[in-house]
């Protein structure tokens, strides 16, 4: 089966393909009002337009949620099923990527409350694993391990088990010596997950629900293990992004947009980044992540302070538009919005879909956007909802 492109370590600049216009509020299932916002459903169709002027055409589908004040708000544009005619709705459901890594950390930082394991335990503990000694569950959490991404490899696929992701993995170069650097690795987080499967004797998906979704009435989110457990919205890509294709390079490229169904296949993600939600349910998520709701004080700061090695990585780093991307957590990453402030929060790229999410603390501020176009340009559009958001 040939590899396809999943979660990566930023967004890619949006290409997009001409499609329809249809904005929708809605009820939240998970007992959580949201109601439909003219002025955020009007940006979210100016977004779809601007995000897309470098190709000419405005992005697929595009889907936001903001929470502020006690206070919830949803639009969406486009299509559901790009490039077809079914009007894309607020409360549908997306593929979110690695935004699922922040339930994976926040599952490990539970364990650690709950003196199940320690984040300075060697990963030899539970792996023979290439420097295992070295590497600790922090330096997982961190990205700062040094373990190769599985998925920068070519012998990976779809429907890979976490166990064969590993195996890939360690047969590649280290990045780095434990701890030395900063580099973002999928393969951190499926062993991390794996480690939560030793420890608790129970599947990593069974103890996101039973500690998260559950508990936090999270109903349109759930983990993809290979069939659909509610309809999602069918995902796109450009055919010149696909495996064995030439590169997108704008503006001399096709802009067909190659249509990726439910029948596709996210499993090889699985704790690094192969969750559903919708974008209400991925800011009720981060806002109770980030504000305390779910870790105690200790664990809470271990995932909203940056590590010294990702400042550094990322202190050349260029903008994308208002927002700046300065460093990681221990789960989170730390957003920089100019003129608005600091954030935590996550982005997830993996095929056919693209997201994003910041919770602002001091503006009591969450948003996130989903997109089901996976060149939509997810932190220049999430800067620009922090900004026009009062």
């Amino acid at each position: 089966m040939t590899p396809q492109p999943m979660t990566l370590r930023i967004g890619i600049p949006a290409a997009a393909f001409a499609l329809f216009a249809g904005m929708v509020g809605c009820g939240e299932p998970g007992g959580q009002f949201s109601r439909r916002d003219n002025a955020l459903e009007k940006s979210i169709a100016e977004l779809r337009i601007s995000l897309g002027e470098q190709w000419g055409e405005p992005i697929p589908g595009l889907s936001a949620a903001v929470l502020t004040n006690g206070d919830a708000r949803v639009a969406a544009s486009g299509s559901a099923n790009p490039p077809g005619s079914i009007k894309l709705r607020s409360n549908d459901r997306f593929h979110i990527g690695s935004i699922t890594k922040t339930f994976t950390a926040a599952l490990i930082m539970q364990l650690d409350q709950e003196r199940l394991l320690s984040l300075e335990q060697p990963i030899s503990r539970w792996f023979d694993y290439p420097n295992g000694d070295l590497i600790t569950v922090a330096m997982l959490l961190g990205h700062t391990s040094g373990v190769a991404d599985f998925s920068e490899s070519s012998s990976y696929t779809p429907t890979d088990s976490p166990e064969r992701s590993v195996q890939i993995a360690a047969t590649l170069d280290p990045v780095f010596d434990p701890g030395a650097d900063w580099s973002y690795s999928n393969t951190n987080y499926i062993l991390l997950g794996l480690i939560t499967e030793q420890v608790t004797g129970a599947s990593w998906a069974s103890e996101v629900a039973s500690r998260f979704l559950k508990p936090l009435g999270l109903m349109d989110t759930y983990v993809w293990t290979g069939q659909p457990h509610g309809s999602t919205v069918q995902g796109s890509r450009l055919s010149c992004s696909g495996p064995e294709e030439p590169a997108c390079n704008p503006p001399q490229f096709d802009l067909d947009v190659l249509p990726i169904a439910d029948g596709h296949d996210w499993t090889v993600a699985w704790a690094a980044g192969a969750m559903v939600s919708t974008p209400h349910d991925v800011a009720r998520w981060l806002r109770a992540l980030v504000r305390g709701d779910v870790l105690d004080e200790e664990h809470r700061l271990l995932m909203t302070t940056a590590t010294p090695q990702s400042v550094k990585a990322r202190a050349l780093a260029p903008p994308f538009g208002t927002l700046r991307w300065t460093g990681n957590g221990l789960g989170l990453f730390r957003y920089e919005v100019e003129s608005e402030g600091i954030g935590w929060g996550h982005e997830g790229l993996i095929n056919g879909f693209a997201a994003n999410a910041i919770q602002m603390s001091e503006r009591d501020l969450t948003v996130s956007i989903l997109s089901n176009f996976q060149m939509t340009d997810s932190f220049t559009a999430l800067g620009e909802i922090v900004a026009i958001t009062q």
